[in-house]
This record gives structure tokens, sequence and C-alpha cells, in this order.
């Protein structure tokens, strides 16, 4: 009788080791999966060029399925200053963000709002914003377009409740597509944007045109006609409450941002 139950000890014992194996093989090979492969950052690096800019200007032309076509400025000056101008013919949307704060023309952004701006600066730090952080970036693996073509798709959570995907073509390098994902409250909220027409200015890559998508759903496009990679942009070059006058034409190429003179102690000048 007294071997029953030391039979059943040592069995149970047995399973459980065999779990804790298991499981301990489970973990590491999710723990595998889950590192962005350095080959891909390698094309990446490649195509793109390594060195961040310490300033973006862009300029060009969106055009927007419910607003029509309008001139195109951005501003980027790393890590956290953006300005998004966009002069329709009905008026100028402007988009700004400084750090934590962000406004839409010259009212404080909500915290949705203030996210799809964080989002919208992220885009045009591409690729570097991302590999600057590749050890904290996920791979979720590879998926085929509609085009045959295999993509490596990489995630790095911006902020916590909003997430940047990109979808690398392992074939050239290019990030072919990106995806912001945004939680609200129980909802999340998807912003994508394919690229192509892929060039290279003063040795770094980038995208001239830009399909953009909102829930699924297409919302426009835009037209990079030109960019400027620059050691240095002032910081009230990213004042909100300052509005950069377009001509009536909407030439990207004349629309000039002309605010180098203008600084507020509103926002204090980094270096």
């Amino acid at each position: 009788m007294g071997r029953l139950p030391r039979l059943k000890e040592l069995v149970l014992k047995s399973i459980f080791v065999i779990l804790s194996l298991l499981v301990g093989l489970l973990h590491g090979g999710i723990a595998a999966a889950a590192a962005a492969p350095q080959a891909v950052r390698d094309q990446v690096v490649a195509r793109y060029g390594a060195q961040a800019p310490l300033a973006i200007r862009q300029t060009g032309t969106t055009t927007s399925f419910s607003r029509g076509e309008g001139a195109l400025v951005r501003l980027f000056k790393g890590p956290d200053r953006f300005r998004n101008e966009i002069s329709y013919s009905s008026g100028q949307e402007v988009r700004t963000l400084v750090g934590p704060l962000a406004w839409q023309q010259n009212k404080p952004a909500n915290p949705a709002l203030r996210s799809a701006i964080v989002l919208q600066a992220a885009r045009v730090a591409l690729p570097w914003n991302v590999l600057a952080r590749w050890s904290e970036a996920n791979n979720l693996g590879t998926e085929t377009d509609d085009s045959g073509a295999t993509l490596q798709v990489i995630e790095l959570a911006l902020e916590p409740l909003l997430t940047l995907v990109i979808h690398v073509d392992l074939a050239s390098g290019h990030i072919v597509r990106s995806r912001g994902v945004m939680q609200v409250g129980s909802r999340s909220m998807e912003f994508a944007t394919h690229y192509s027409d892929f060039r290279s200015q003063d040795g770094r890559g980038y995208a001239a045109r830009e399909q953009q998508f909102a829930a699924g759903q297409h919302a426009g496009y835009s037209v990079i006609e030109h960019i400027e990679f620059l050691d240095a942009l002032p910081d009230s070059a990213f004042a909100p409450w300052l509005q950069v006058q377009a001509p009536a034409s909407t030439n990207a190429r004349l629309l000039l941002t002309k605010v180098d003179h203008v600084l507020s102690s509103r926002i204090p000048e980094t270096r």
C-alpha cells in the first residue's frame, strides 16, 4: 500500500519537470522570435543611410479626398520637434509638436490628436527613429504582399498607447508601408502609409510618394517634391502660433518657411 502513493508522487514530479522544461523552451523560442533581425537592420541602413539627420525639411503637395490639393511643408528636428503645414484653397491646416506638447492650428491638441501628430513626426523621421531603438523593436515575422514580395514586419512602441509598425521589403531594404496603431479607450485606431518612388538625396534614401489610409479607407496621397537633410532648424520654426504665408499658387517650391527671425520665449532653444 505504501508504494502506490510513492509512485504517484514520482509520476507527478516527473510531469512537473517535463512541463517546466517545455515552458522554458517555449519562452526561449518566443524571445528569439521577438528579436528584430539584425540582417534586416543592415539592409535598411544600406538603403537609407546609418547617420540620422539632425533636421529635415520636406516640401511638396498633398491631395486629401475630403479637402482637395494643398501645398505641403513638413519640418522635423530631432528628437521631438515637428511641424506639418498644408495650405489648401479653403485655408491652412497646421499641426505642431514640441516635446510633450502638441497643437492643431494654435490650439492645444487633445491626447488622441497629439498621438496622431506624434505618429506623423515618427513617419517623417523613418527609418532613423526605428534604427536608433532597434534593440527595443519586436519581430512580427514575415508576410507576402499582393505582388508576391516578402516583407519583414517590425514593431516599435512609440508611447504606451501608440505603436509604429514598419514593413520592410526583404528584396530591396525599402520600407514600403508603415502603420500607426493608436489605443483610444477600449478601441484601437490604425493609420497607414504606403511608400513608393524611392529616391536618394545626400546619401540618404526617402520615398517621394505616399498613400495615406485611415481605418482602412484611402484618405489621400502626398508627393515629396523636395527634401533637405539639414544640420539645424531653430525651435522658433515650430511655434504653433505662427502661420506660414503661402503664395496663391500651390507650387511647393515657392512655399518658404520664413520664421527663422522669430524667437519666442515660450519655446526654449535646444542645441
